[in-house]
């Protein structure tokens, strides 16, 4: 999509509902982002973890310098910058860079959560974790005994974002021809969300309100009813015709009620995901060693009982 059109949509009050999709699918990806990184601690060398972890940065950083919001910009390009060494094999993946990584996954997290209370990212300072991730992405260029001692050069790139940056573009010179900077691949992810994608695995899904879901749910349970009078009534008649209708509607009814209720259904995992995580956290502040085992964790329930839970 050309600028101009970007603009246009922008002009049309179409914001809301772009940041209001971005957040949703953010916080999907962090959950997802939170088991991953722990599984690649666990397996360092697992390339198609690595890739995820990579590509979901890159998809928030992307999509947050569209929208300007620039703090989570500056945050998820170092972590995107640290993830991409890691993925060129540069790297390897060690618990002080999962630790950094996570940080920045609860970074992300909080500036989301502000997002979406006030508009805003907040007033933050990611100086130390922009820092910290900077660090680690360079680490294999110095000795390990120089990290923290290390010339400041070595510690912190120029192409890094402040935090305080009034903007996440960054300042550079391109030779002629080359495209404007100020939409160049990073925002390439916003622009692909506001053209029609072509027929593919994304057009199988949708998301829904759950609100919906419910007046559904309520439809159905009075169709239900009505369905069971006129099976009574069909029962006790002597008309073929009404008796097969009646028994044609309650299949209809049936399957719509069951289609209704698959809707609802979620694994029980959705709930665990959160446990390695946790778990994760709590040995490596204690110095213990633990194993979280999970059993059955695609079991679906309704997701009232999820949220219960």
């Amino acid at each position: 999509m050309q600028v101009e059109s970007i603009v246009q949509v922008i002009a049309m009050g179409d914001t809301d509902e772009i940041v209001k999709e971005f957040l949703v699918e953010s916080y999907e990806n962090l959950d997802r982002l939170d088991r991953n990184l722990v599984l690649l601690e666990k397996s360092p060398q697992d390339r198609e973890i690595l890739a995820s972890v990579f590509r979901t940065i890159h998809t928030i950083k992307g999509t947050s310098g569209f929208l300007a919001f620039d703090k989570l910009g500056a945050v998820t390009h170092v972590g995107e910058s640290l993830l991409g060494r890691l993925r060129d094999g540069e790297l390897v993946l060690d618990g002080e860079i999962t630790t950094a990584l996570l940080a920045m996954v609860d970074a992300v997290r909080q500036m989301l959560a502000s997002i979406e209370s006030n508009g805003s990212e907040g007033e933050r300072d990611d100086i130390a974790l922009i820092s910290r991730l900077t660090e680690l992405q360079h680490a294999g260029d110095l000795p390990r005994d120089q990290w923290a001692s290390g010339p400041a050069e070595a510690a912190a790139p120029a192409s890094i974002p402040d935090a305080s940056m009034p903007s996440a573009s960054i300042e550079r010179s391109f030779p002629a021809g080359a495209p404007d900077p100020r939409f160049s691949d990073t925002d390439a992810a916003a622009k692909r969300r506001l053209q029609p994608s072509p027929q593919g695995t994304g057009d199988s899904t949708i998301r829904l309100d759950v609100s919906l879901l419910d007046q559904l749910m309520n439809l159905v349970g009075e169709l239900v009813l009505a369905r069971n009078q006129i099976l009574q009534c069909a029962n006790t008649s002597e008309d073929s015709s009404l008796l097969a209708a009646s028994q044609r509607l309650n299949l209809i009814t049936t399957d719509l009620q069951e289609g209704v209720m698959k809707t609802r259904m979620q694994p029980i995992g959705n709930i665990w995901s959160k446990f390695p995580r946790t778990v994760r956290d709590l040995a490596l502040a204690c110095g213990k060693q633990v194993r979280v085992a999970m059993e059955g964790e695609e079991t679906e329930l309704d997701k009232t009982l999820i949220e219960a839970i």
